[in-house]
């Protein structure tokens, strides 16, 4: 147990005021390495100066006992949506763009503080929010964004309504729409020029879409073939939603980075995706939410495929996909990114495997193993202290009450430790 952390108050950071040392924790460093015990992370600012187990430091070093907590790298979600609104204005009439704009401040504080330091949103947010988190003017995690879902007419993101009234689009974002080879190019640069880090498509329909069956594709081979293109050539990933059927097997063969959900694999499905080294980001806790607080469609299309999805992950498994975490939270709140590591222990992975999913591998899988994903000298101070073993029950790390403290960057952001009590 974590008795008595003291806590730190997040003004000495980033002032080259003092060094912290986090002493006597179980170190998980996201490496797939054993667990150390008694280990020592020296922070100097941002980052981390060392690891080792070192107990005496100088006066100039505050020190913070964690009495047997374990120590690991924050999470890392590639796949979320902290402004789903940006994605249907229409169905948000009833509320101002700025009280829109202050509902996506509090999921960013709310996500980084359960410990997720890092996350990429596919489609909703404006590149401003995470311009805005990197600047230290608003809290959230370390941020990548697509802005929005490059589809077809008719696909995942055309929100007309029922009486062919389209959804207006969030001023200085652009309209998602694209059809043809040519559209689909116009579309990409109009994206990137919006500021996105990723573009995201879509290649079939999904639980959430009345009008589309979740395996009927709705992008052909070519329409697919320029995004990756566009983006390749630009130097941009390309994420795409894709729950089965022919639109995700084209996606994979057309040279898509990631495939975000996959919840009907097939041995031709993941044998293409590892052989090509597509990544896999199962998002097992949309479909877990959908099931248990969507409406009635969405409970009966998520019920529908769950059991599927578990073994769509272990097939990917088996064949040496690279598979990394994401939850594609947003319509169901924030702060519970760790419950996807449990739905993925659940569906056969260990909670070590896991927990690498959601650090390391996801770290590589978002282009940023140089910065985050593990605990090592010269990476960023990002982490999360619990005060029970996560590789036993690796749902720990989903419970507030056992996370002791979350750093971004060195700075405290979560954790039952934050306050303003006096270090005692």
């Amino acid at each position: 147990m974590v008795a008595h952390l003291p806590v730190i108050p997040a003004l000495v950071y980033g002032r080259g005021a003092m060094k912290t040392a986090l002493v006597g924790g179980v170190l998980i460093d996201g490496t797939g390495g054993s667990p150390r015990a008694d280990t020592t992370l020296v922070i100097d600012g941002p980052r981390i100066e060392a690891v080792c187990r070192e107990r005496a430091f100088g006066p100039d070093v505050r020190l913070v006992d964690l009495a047997g907590g374990f120590v690991l790298p924050g999470l890392i979600d590639c796949h979320v949506h902290l402004a789903p609104w940006g994605l249907n204005l229409a169905a948000h009439q009833d509320k101002r763009l700025m009280h829109l704009a202050a509902e996506t401040v509090l999921a960013l504080r709310t996500t980084v503080a359960a410990g997720c330091t890092t996350a990429r949103d596919l489609g909703g947010l404006d590149a401003g929010f995470r311009d805005a988190v990197a600047r230290g003017l608003i809290a959230g995690p370390r941020l990548q964004v697509s802005v929005v879902i490059v589809s077809p007419t008719n696909g995942i993101a055309d929100a007309t309504t029922g009486q062919g009234l389209a959804s207006p689009v969030v001023p200085g974002m652009p309209d998602p729409q694209c059809d043809g080879p040519y559209g689909v190019r116009a579309k990409v640069r109009e994206v990137l020029r919006a500021g996105a880090d990723v573009i995201k498509i879509a290649t079939s329909g999904g639980v959430s879409s009345p009008r589309l069956d979740p395996r009927r594709p709705i992008f052909t081979r070519e329409e697919i073939e320029a995004v990756v293109d566009e983006a390749h050539m630009a130097g941009v990933p390309v994420a795409c939603h894709a729950l089965g059927g022919p639109g995700l097997l084209r996606a994979v063969r057309a040279g898509v980075d990631t495939i975000e959900h996959g919840a009907w694999l097939d041995e031709e499905c993941v044998a293409e995706m590892a052989r090509r080294g597509t990544w896999y980001v199962p998002t097992l806790a949309i479909y877990h939410w959908h099931a248990t607080r969507g409406n009635e469609q969405k409970q009966a299309r998520a019920r529908g495929l769950l059991e599927a999805h578990r073994r769509s992950l272990a097939l990917a498994l088996r064949a040496g996909v690279r598979v990394a975490l994401g939850t594609d939270s947003g319509g169901y709140g924030y702060g519970e990114t760790a419950l996807e590591l449990a739905l993925m222990v659940e569906a056969g992975m260990t909670p070590a495997g896991a927990i690498e999913a959601g650090t390391r591998r996801a770290a590589e899988c978002l282009g940023l193993e140089r910065e985050v994903g593990t605990l090592e000298p010269g990476k960023a101070a990002d982490l999360v202290v619990v005060d029970a073993d996560p590789l036993e029950d690796v749902g720990v790390l989903n419970q507030v009450a056992h996370r002791a403290l979350v750093m971004k960057g060195g700075v405290p952001v979560g954790g039952t430790v934050l306050g303003d009590r006096p270090n005692g």
